[in-house]
C-alpha cells in the first residue's frame, strides 16, 4: 500500500470514531442521568433512610450518586421498607409454599407417658404364720400355695401340751378365789407364752384346759409358701405359712431419668392391664424410690392400686400412664421448631408481612407442643408449615451478606494502601 492509500485510511478512522463518540456518547450520558433523576424523584416521593451499595450493605450513604465499590448506581433504602432482618417472599409464592403460621400463647404444657409396668404384692401385707409355742399338728385345711385365703380362716390346728400346766395353775388359784393381783399375774405369763387370746376366754369361760389352738390367717391374700403337715412337731421359731396381701397392690415401674419430673404431688397415675383394657384403675398413692439404676438411667415408681376385686393378679403386665401439668410457659407447635443441636430457632411473621429467623430457648416438649423460655413472645406468629425453605432463605441471604461486608472490608484496606 502506498503512502498516500494510508495516510487517507487513518483520516477516514479518525473521522468515524469522532462521528461515533457524537452519536453514542450523549445517548449513554442522558440514560444515567434518567436513571439517577428517576431514582431521585423516587426518593422524594418515599422517605429515605439512607442509600448504599447492594452488593456492600453494610455501608450506608447520605446521598444518591455512584457506588465507590462497583461501577453502578446506590440504592435507597426506605422508611416504609422493614428494617431490613426480614425475607420477603411474594405472596403468591408464599400461597404456593402453603406457608401456614401459628400463635405464640401463654399456658401450661400437658406432659403424658405409658411406660411399661408389672403388678406386684403388697410387701406392706406380707405376713407369715407361726405356732409360737412347742407342740404337734392335729389336722391341716385344704390350702396350698396359691390358693386364695380370707382372713381369720383356719390353716392348722396344734396342740401345745406346755399350756396345760399353766392353765391348770390358772383355773386353781381361780378356783380358791386367790387374790386377784395374782391371778391376773398367772393370765398375763400364760399371754406372754404365745397363748392366744380368744383360748383365755375360753378357759375363763368354761373352766377347762384347752390346748389346741387353731393357726389362723392373718391378712386376707394368697398363700404363697406352706409347710405343715398331719402329726409333725412345730416349735416357735417355725414358719408354716407365707401369706402375700392382694388389696391394694402394686403396680412397679422404671422411670427413665427424663420423665421423673412427670412425678410430682400433681401427678395424676393411671394404669391399666392388657386382661381389662378398657377398665382404668386409680393410683391411692405413689412412691418415687430414691435411688436410680446406673445401668438403666432409670428410677423406680411403686404404685399403690386398689384391688377390691381382684382383678389385678401379680405377675400381670400394667402400663403406668403419667399426667402432670409443667410450670406457665410460653407455648409453640413443636413442628415450628427447628434444632441444629447446639441451638434452636423459630421462623416468625412480621407485623409488615416479612419472615424473621429467631433463636429461642426451650424449657421442654410434650407431643405436638413445646415450651419457650426466651426468643419470642406471645402473640407472636410463628411459621408452622414451609418453615425450612424460608429458614433455607434466610441462610443463603445471611451468607451473602457476610461476604458481602467481608468483600467492602478488604476493599477499603486495599485502597487505603
Amino acid at each position: 500500500m502506498s503512502p498516500k492509500s494510508i495516510l487517507l485510511f487513518l483520516t477516514c478512522l479518525s473521522v468515524g470514531a469522532v462521528l461515533g463518540y457524537g452519536l453514542a456518547g450523549p445517548h449513554k450520558t442522558t440514560d444515567a442521568i434518567s436513571g439517577a433523576a428517576q431514582k431521585e424523584e423516587e426518593a422524594q416521593e418515599r422517605k429515605v433512610l439512607y442509600w448504599y451499595d447492594p452488593m456492600y450493605p453494610g455501608t450506608h450513604f447520605d446521598k444518591p450518586g455512584k457506588s465507590p465499590f462497583m461501577d453502578m448506581d446506590l440504592v435507597p433504602r426506605y422508611a416504609d421498607g422493614g428494617d431490613g432482618t426480614g425475607i420477603r417472599i411474594d405472596p403468591a409464592q408464599v400461597q404456593n409454599l402453603g406457608v401456614r403460621t401459628a400463635t405464640v400463647q401463654r399456658g401450661a404444657l400437658s406432659f403424658a407417658r405409658d411406660i411399661p409396668a408389672n403388678v406386684e404384692y403388697n410387701d406392706y401385707q406380707l405376713a407369715k404364720v407361726q405356732p409360737r409355742a412347742e407342740g404337734f399338728v392335729e389336722t391341716i385345711r385344704s390350702f396350698a400355695v396359691g390358693n386364695l385365703i380370707q382372713r381369720g380362716e383356719v390353716l392348722a390346728e396344734i396342740t401345745v401340751p406346755a399350756w396345760a400346766s399353766d392353765q391348770s395353775e390358772y383355773l386353781l388359784l381361780k378356783s380358791q378365789q386367790a387374790d386377784a393381783q395374782i391371778v391376773s399375774g398367772v393370765r398375763e405369763r400364760m399371754r406372754l407364752t404365745g397363748m392366744p387370746e380368744e383360748m383365755l376366754a375360753a378357759v375363763d369361760k368354761t373352766g377347762r384346759v384347752q390346748t389346741r389352738m387353731m393357726l389362723k390367717a392373718p391378712v386376707a391374700g394368697v398363700i404363697t409358701g406352706l409347710d405343715v403337715y398331719p402329726g409333725m412337731n412345730v416349735n416357735k421359731n417355725m414358719t408354716i405359712a407365707t401369706i402375700q396381701g392382694t388389696n391394694p397392690v402394686w403396680v412397679t415401674a422404671d422411670v427413665p431419668e427424663s420423665d421423673i419430673h412427670l412425678v410430682s404431688g400433681r401427678s395424676r397415675i393411671r394404669v391399666t392391664v392388657q386382661a381389662y383394657p378398657e377398665k382404668v384403675f386409680h393410683a391411692d398413692s405413689f412412691t418415687l424410690l430414691s435411688k436410680a439404676d446406673q445401668a438403666t438411667r432409670t428410677v423406680p415408681l411403686r404404685v399403690s392400686v386398689a384391688n377390691e376385686e381382684g382383678m389385678l393378679r401379680p405377675g400381670m403386665t400394667a402400663y403406668i400412664r403419667l399426667r402432670a401439668s409443667g410450670e406457665e410457659a410460653l407455648l409453640i407447635p413443636t413442628q415450628s421448631l427447628i434444632d441444629l443441636g447446639d441451638e434452636q430457632r423459630v421462623v416468625t411473621r412480621a407485623s409488615d408481612g416479612s419472615f424473621v429467623p429467631k433463636l429461642v430457648r426451650v424449657l421442654r416438649s410434650s407431643g405436638e407442643m413445646t415450651a419457650i423460655a426466651s426468643g419470642v413472645e406471645a402473640g407472636d406468629e410463628v411459621v408452622v408449615s414451609g418453615i425450612f425453605l424460608i429458614d433455607s432463605e434466610a441462610n443463603l441471604r445471611a451468607a451473602l451478606g457476610r461476604m458481602r461486608k467481608n468483600a467492602a472490608s478488604g476493599a477499603a484496606e486495599h485502597a487505603g494502601h
